[in-house]
């Protein structure tokens, strides 16, 4: 047996963005046990550019195609996320890489689908973090994703390409190169399956980004969070209260059936698991974050506006509310627990479309 390096990249146009020396910063490191990670940012991308793009944001001072296939795409400013690994393959398809026989490359290639789900993921939770922690607009437009056959006399590829939002100009500096040192030495130490179970959730929050539509942006926004606000077997104190109460109504009563009343309460305690509102409440209280009251009060708010159009039906919810607005809140408001979830602060990437956030009397 022979190995092979292989991967899958992802190329994104940082929209609006650039580096102040124009030369690109590029930071690599080792993830997730056996796979390497390099994270390239500027304006000339190692594995080069190559688009099949339909476009969906508008950018101040710049015209918008609406369709290109293009080999020689422009940009600014790119961001390209590299995941490769070691692949065990036959001696015939070694000898093959190493002679350009294209059914070689084509075996190989198809093997790198067998891995691609973790890739995806993988790749997901390093754009999340860096779409939280230096700005969403990186993360927006992906141009392409490829699977790669690395190893070889030269790079082999296959890819597809995706399918307005007017943003703001974005000047990033040397300092984003320790940034982007920081995270990738903290992922060091993080293993496969935790990496893989974030990018789980911050595969959501990339498409919510992405969505266009304010009602399916909503819907997307609730999937990360309800995602890391996890359930357990003790409830909420009012449900607890309550049912004490009811078990008190029950002693002092003169009912035949008090001893089954009563057996029925205790195991109700034991079962009634706190609801979505409640697990929110307990992760904001826990979380403190400035305003995490005013949080828990909007948050009911947009559960049962998600209820009305996820289990109702009611798509004549946005002729009583503002979706858009209520959408951007409810995007800062998820943003922030997520970065607390799972970097510990609840700051993010600024923005002048932030809503202005309400501090708690």
């Amino acid at each position: 047996m022979s190995k092979e390096v292989v991967g899958v990249r992802r190329l994104y146009d940082a929209l609006g963005c650039s580096v102040t020396d124009g030369k690109g910063i590029l930071v690599k490191g080792d993830i997730a046990g056996n796979k390497n990670c390099s994270i390239y940012l500027g304006p000339n991308p190692p594995l080069g550019v190559l688009t099949i793009e339909a476009e969906q944001y508008g950018i101040p001072g710049k015209n918008s195609k609406i369709m290109s296939t293009n080999a020689s795409y422009e940009s600014d400013c790119f961001l390209e996320i590299l995941i490769t690994m070691e692949l065990e393959v036959s001696e015939e398809i070694s000898n093959g890489i190493s002679n350009k026989d294209k059914e070689a490359r084509e075996q190989l290639l198809c093997e790198i689908k067998n891995h691609s789900n973790l890739f995806e993921k993988l790749i997901d939770s390093i754009s999340g973090i860096i779409g939280l922690k230096l700005h969403r607009q990186l993360v927006l437009k992906p141009l392409i994703e490829n699977s790669l056959i690395i190893s070889g006399p030269e790079h082999v590829s296959s890819f597809i390409g995706p399918v307005v939002e007017m943003l703001q100009p974005i000047n990033f500096n040397n300092k984003v190169e320790a940034v982007l040192e920081t995270y990738v030495s903290a992922l060091e130490s993080i293993e496969e399956d935790v990496l893989a179970k974030a990018g789980s959730v911050f595969h959501w929050l990339n498409k919510a980004w992405r969505e266009r539509d304010p009602v399916a942006k909503f819907i997307y926004l609730f999937i990360p969070l309800e995602a890391i606000l996890q359930s357990d077997e003790n409830i909420p104190n009012e449900a607890h209260n309550n049912i004490e109460s009811l078990i008190g109504l029950v002693k002092k009563s003169d009912s035949n059936d008090k001893e089954k009343l009563l057996s029925f309460l205790e195991m109700t305690k034991k079962k009634y698991g706190p609801n979505l509102n409640a697990r929110f409440e307990e992760f904001a209280r826990k979380s403190a974050i400035p305003g995490w009251e005013t949080d828990v009060a909007v948050f009911k708010k947009y559960n049962r506006m998600r209820n009305l159009l996820v289990h109702a039906g009611r798509k004549d919810i946005q002729s009583h509310i503002n979706i858009e607005e209520e959408t951007r809140t409810l995007e800062d408001l998820v943003e922030r627990y997520l970065s607390v979830a799972f970097l510990g602060s609840h700051d993010v990437y600024p923005s002048r479309f932030r809503p202005e956030r309400i501090q708690s009397a």
